[in-house]
């Protein structure tokens, strides 16, 4: 028995139940679903199935979805369905569901991914290749930003140079609440077919800019949210690397401003009004970058 799922703009989800138990097969689309013209290798889908096999490694095979199979030839692979006590931490989040428990998890989680894998030059070498950190990212987001506001590309590509400077640890590269399942404490992370050897500020700051976000769009739950960016920050600061600096702001700045003018828009800033809000503050957090926890303040008072 089989069924569609979803798979987000890069992929496409079926749900199977065969003989492995009920299945998730990923297969990975060489353009994305969102209305600018966005390429890249489905090659990557073999990236993500190495990814989470390290991570069930490093951080625990609770982590992670079980990957059962892997298919080259049609970029796809098998992993473990999981139960459906775990949401996606979006949706609480913009369900105005903020339990300050899953923020600290996944702090946790990503300061241990990085710390756990910055001396491994085995992975140094298997993550090697950045061509999908660069069409998935770096294209879409940074450049496509720098073309369309062109006052603030110097500042942008500073953020880049330096970026692709730094290279101590595995990068998820799509740390967002997207793409973790939660369950108060309980945390699973997805979606890694971004993978590279990098910078940990880029995972960092992917996650607080969705962070921040949230809180400028969910003014019913913006503190308790702002909290749950602090939380987050707080656990990265106890089991991360020492990246939690001015640098890391701008590179939040330049994410910020992605999801607003870059080729893909967060959904939910649905008004002009929470546009402005949101480009305002990008802006400011690359042109006049605050030390990391201040970003959360500064969020709070674009609105």
């Amino acid at each position: 028995m089989t069924g569609p799922g979803g798979g987000g703009v890069s992929g496409e989800l079926t749900f199977v139940d065969g003989p492995d138990g009920p299945t998730v097969v990923k297969r990975a689309l060489p353009k994305l679903k969102v209305a600018a013209d966005w390429f890249a290798s489905p090659r990557r889908s073999a990236v993500e199935a190495a990814c989470l096999r390290v991570l069930a490694e490093v951080l625990g095979p609770e982590c992670v979805p079980r990957v059962l199979w892997v298919d080259d030839q049609s970029h796809s692979f098998g992993m473990q369905r999981l139960p459906d006590h775990l949401v996606v931490w979006k949706a609480r989040l913009l369900g105005c569901d903020v339990d300050l428990a899953t923020a600290r998890r996944v702090g946790q989680l990503l300061g241990q991914m990085h710390t756990r894998t910055s001396s491994r030059t085995d992975l140094a070498d298997k993550f090697d290749d950045r061509s999908y950190l660069f069409d998935l990212r770096i294209r879409p987001y940074h450049q496509r930003v720098a073309e369309r506001q062109p006052r603030l590309a110097e500042a942008i590509d500073s953020v880049v140079e330096r970026m692709l400077g730094d290279r101590r640890c595995l990068v998820h590269g799509d740390f967002s609440p997207k793409n973790l399942l939660t369950d108060g404490s309980e945390v699973v992370v997805l979606d890694c077919e971004v993978a590279h050897w990098g910078d940990p500020r880029f995972d960092v700051a992917f996650c607080l800019s969705h962070l921040l976000l949230k809180t400028l769009h969910s003014t019913t739950c913006s503190n308790r949210l702002a909290e749950a960016a602090s939380a987050y920050l707080a656990a990265y600061a106890a089991d991360g690397l020492g990246v939690l600096d001015d640098e890391l702001s701008r590179a939040t700045g330049c994410l910020v401003l992605a999801r607003v003018v870059g080729d893909s828009p967060v959904d939910y800033l649905d008004t002009p009004e929470l546009r402005d809000a949101a480009f305002r503050l990008g802006e400011s957090l690359l042109l006049t970058p605050p030390p990391p926890e201040r970003c959360i303040e500064r969020a709070l008072t674009c609105r």
